[in-house]
Formats: C-alpha cells, sequence, structure tokens
C-alpha cells in the first residue's frame, strides 16, 4: 500500500513538473508570439506608412511615373500618367496597349526580357518632347516620363541668344582690329603711340578669339557644323597640328613629341578632330613651365581609337577637374600669367565636337606633376 501511495505521488509530482513545464513554455511561445504579433504590426505601419510616402510623392511629380508587372501589365500609374495616358482608375491594361503610337515597345521588350537594366530615349509627341526612361526592379519594370518641352525651348533660346550675340559682335570686333591696323601701318615705327595701339590689339584679339569660339560653339550645340567622317591615318590627322604648334613649343623651351603607329586609322571629320587636338595641346604648352615635356600618343581601344595628350605641367586640382569642360570655366585664372587669357570654351568646344563624332573626352590630373587628356574616335 505504501509503494502505491509513494508511486502516486511520484506520479502527481511528475504531472506537476509537467505542467508547470508546459505552462512556462506556453507562457513563453505565448510571449514570442505577441512580440511576433507586435513585429508584425510594426512592419505593417511602416510599410503603409511606405505607401503613403510613396503615393504622395508620386502623385506630386509633374513627371508620369508607372509601374508594370513582369507581364507589362499596369499595376500603378500616378497622377501625371493618368492624365497623359487618359486612363480610368482600372489599370489592367498593358503599357503597349495605353502608349500607342509612342513606339516605346521596342524599349519595354528589352527592359521585361532583362536585356537590360535601364533604357532611355526621347519621344516627340503632340509638339511635346519626353525622355522617356525605362528601369527594372524585382517586380517588374518603373517607367518614368518627364516633360523636356520647356528645357529644349530654354536650350534653344540660350544657343539663339549666344549666336545673335557673337554675330552682331562679329562687325565692330572687326572694325576695331581693321582701325588698330590701319594706326600700326600709319603711325612711325618709332612713335611712343605704337606703345598704345600694340597694348589696344590685345583685348581686340581677345574678343575675336571670344565671338569667334561663341558663334562655333552655338553652331555645334545646334547641329549646324556639320561632322563628316572618313577614313584617315591617326598620325597623318595629328600632323599638321603639331608641326603648327611646334615653334611656339620651341619658344618656351618645351619638347613636344609625338608617337602614333603609323597603321593606326580612325574615322573622323579632319578640320574638327584637328581643332580638338589643338585645343588639347594649346592649353599643355600653355600651362607647361620651361623644359617640360609633352606627349601626344594614340592606340586601338576596342571600337574606337584613343588619343591622349600628356604634359609636365602644373596639372588641375581634383575640385577643378570634374568641371574643366564647362563653357566659361577655367582652374585657375591665374596660371598662365603672361600668356592671352583663355576664353574658358575651348575644351567646351572640344567636347561638343569629340561627342558628335560619337566618341569621349577625359582628363587625369595630378595637382604640380600634370596632366593627361584623352579622347576617342571611332576606329576606321
Amino acid at each position: 500500500m505504501d509503494g502505491w501511495l509513494i508511486f502516486a505521488s511520484a506520479l502527481g509530482g511528475i504531472g506537476i513538473g509537467l505542467a508547470w513545464v508546459f505552462k512556462r513554455r506556453g507562457d513563453a511561445w505565448r510571449a514570442q508570439a505577441h512580440a511576433a504579433q507586435r513585429e508584425c504590426d510594426a512592419a505593417q505601419a511602416e510599410l503603409r506608412g511606405a505607401r503613403d510616402n510613396w503615393e504622395a510623392l508620386a502623385q506630386n511629380l509633374r513627371a508620369g511615373v508607372v509601374l508594370l508587372d513582369a507581364r507589362g501589365r499596369i499595376t500603378y500609374a500616378n497622377a501625371a500618367a493618368r492624365t497623359l495616358f487618359r486612363l480610368e482608375t482600372d489599370t489592367a491594361r498593358t503599357f503597349t496597349e495605353i502608349a500607342r503610337g509612342w513606339q516605346l515597345e521596342p524599349l519595354i521588350a528589352e527592359i521585361l526580357a532583362r536585356r537590360a537594366e535601364t533604357l532611355s530615349q526621347t519621344v516627340v509627341k503632340n509638339e511635346r518632347a519626353f525622355q522617356v526612361t525605362a528601369r527594372a526592379y524585382v517586380q517588374g519594370t518603373l517607367v518614368l516620363l518627364e516633360d523636356m518641352t520647356e528645357l529644349q525651348r530654354l536650350g534653344r533660346v540660350r544657343r539663339d541668344f549666344v549666336a545673335n550675340i557673337s554675330h552682331e559682335l562679329r562687325t565692330p570686333v572687326a572694325a576695331l582690329q581693321l582701325l588698330a591696323d590701319t594706326l600700326a601701318r600709319e603711325l612711325d615705327a618709332a612713335a611712343p603711340a605704337q606703345i598704345w595701339v600694340a597694348k589696344l590689339r590685345h583685348p581686340i584679339d581677345v574678343l575675336h578669339q571670344l565671338t569667334s569660339e561663341l558663334m562655333d560653339l552655338a553652331l555645334i550645340e545646334s547641329g549646324q557644323m556639320p561632322i563628316a567622317l572618313i577614313e584617315i591615318s591617326a598620325a597623318d590627322l595629328c600632323a599638321p597640328v603639331l608641326a603648327l604648334l611646334a615653334p611656339q613649343a620651341e619658344r618656351q623651351h618645351i619638347t613636344l613629341a609625338a608617337h602614333i603607329p603609323a597603321e593606326l586609322r580612325a574615322l573622323a571629320d579632319p578640320r574638327g578632330a584637328q581643332r580638338v587636338v589643338s585645343n588639347l595641346v594649346h592649353n599643355a604648352i600653355k600651362f607647361t613651365p620651361a623644359r617640360g615635356r609633352i606627349e601626344m600618343r594614340a592606340h586601338l581601344a576596342g571600337e574606337f581609337v584613343e588619343f591622349e595628350i600628356a604634359d609636365t605641367g602644373i596639372g588641375i586640382s581634383a575640385m577643378d577637374l570634374a568641371r574643366i569642360f564647362e563653357r566659361f570655366y577655367r582652374a585657375d585664372r591665374a596660371r598662365a600669367q603672361g600668356e592671352t587669357r583663355s576664353t574658358g570654351l575651348g575644351l567646351a568646344i572640344a567636347k561638343h565636337i569629340v561627342e558628335a563624332h560619337g566618341g569621349a573626352i577625359w582628363a587625369e590630373s595630378i595637382e604640380g606633376k600634370g596632366s593627361t587628356f584623352h579622347f576617342t574616335l571611332p576606329r576606321a
């Protein structure tokens, strides 16, 4: 009997212990479930907040925003996109259906097929210009439509203004040049006034250079300066420019060398490409001290011929390097003391000419040690 009592007591103890363990575990599970529920609620609240923020942002954008699923069906369109495509509340349609006549089918197909991550093209519709960008994301495609009409109009106004100003300035500048030349001829060579005539001609020459470069830049930007590509030897392309600038380099005791393989051939507009070379080599001479060295090299780089103009000059600071191809930007106006001041347009013109060839231009520099300018032209 005592054994049964002991056994029953043991079972009761075990039962109480198991009940206590299960209760503790149940309490822990309930606590974990409550914590998980709170995290889920917090995540849902955060998601709702993010959706609200996205909705507020997208609906107030002037650009059209359209989200597409993996099959190209519209899952979201903001107010600007609905107005642009005259969409009702129902968005269960494909983008190609609503964008008929926009000629965007190839662009969307490339993104949906994941053959590209981002593509962009300009579309003119109803006398309005749009920059359309399609970008792949995890769940589908984001399409952004930006109205560029006003920006393009302002660009045309700016180009026309620059062209008109430079055109109008040409006549008075030419008249000033003629007057200065006439005075120099009429005055006795030893006359004190010759000093003032010489000083007068310097700013006139600067004005003449500025108006000429402004006109050229306006013509290039507007596409009125034609680029006629022909097959030409890279060495033959550069040789006339280097020969023309060699005396200037010699006067400043600068070594000017070229290492261009004779068999290297490019597709280029000779006049435009030679202007690029002239601008870059002239800058290198201007900013390289006496007993310095300038080397011009060229080599194949894939489908392009890459040209390099390396100097041992004063270099360009890292802060200025990113802006040197902007119009009127001069990294250091005090660098070329005693030289004709730059107009700040030479590198901008070079950039436009190279890009019109389908190439690229960039620079590398270490301040105090020298600079290397690179540009590419299509290979023949």
